[in-house]
């Protein structure tokens, strides 16, 4: 079975910089074009250009990075704004912990997919067309939600690695044969 093509489209990381506290006053005004509102949010939300990504970062050290398309623009851009913070006087002493919190893909399965069978055939689907054009589809192993569109087009999120990615890929083709040519 050919593989599924699939394109990584965001990736949300939590950052955490070990005994590192912000002064969110003082960071917002060294980050070019940080906003920071403190009565409308209790962070500053902050956008590098290259690589593309954004951030949220709380006084407590710990940041959220979400937006990048790949692993390693989502690294370089931590790099790059550690780097920033370091040189602005901010005593780092350890690279930060970076975890992976979703991944979300989008899916070409090259085929129509009938939702109103799929819905009726699996427990595990919800399917209301009439609130959401898409069926969710969750499956256990890899713990994830891919939504599937009539059109054969699916977006997979929940997924940790893109390993998880490729496996909802295969499960979804494996459970969902395409039809018998006639």
């Amino acid at each position: 079975m050919a593989e599924i093509k699939s394109e990584l489209q965001n990736i949300v990381l939590s950052v955490t910089y070990k005994d590192v506290e912000f002064d969110l006053e003082e960071l917002a005004r060294l980050l070019e074009g940080a906003r920071y509102d403190p009565e409308v949010f209790p962070g500053i939300a902050y956008k590098s250009q290259e690589p593309r990504a954004s951030f949220l970062i709380f006084a407590s050290g710990k940041m959220n990075c979400v937006g990048a398309k790949s692993m390693e623009d989502a690294k370089l851009a931590i790099k790059n704004l550690t780097e920033v913070l370091r040189k602005s006087g901010i005593e780092i002493k350890e690279e930060p912990k970076v975890k992976v919190q979703n991944m979300v893909a989008s899916f070409d399965f090259e085929r129509e997919f009938d939702l109103e069978r799929i819905a009726r055939e699996f427990k595990t689907t919800e399917y209301e067309p009439e609130v959401f054009p898409g069926l969710v589809f969750r499956l256990d192993e890899p713990n994830v939600v891919v939504l599937l569109f009539v059109s054969g087009k699916g977006v997979c999120a929940g997924a940790r690695s893109e390993e998880e990615i490729k496996k909802a890929g295969k499960k979804i083709s494996e459970l969902l044969p395409p039809p018998p040519v006639a």
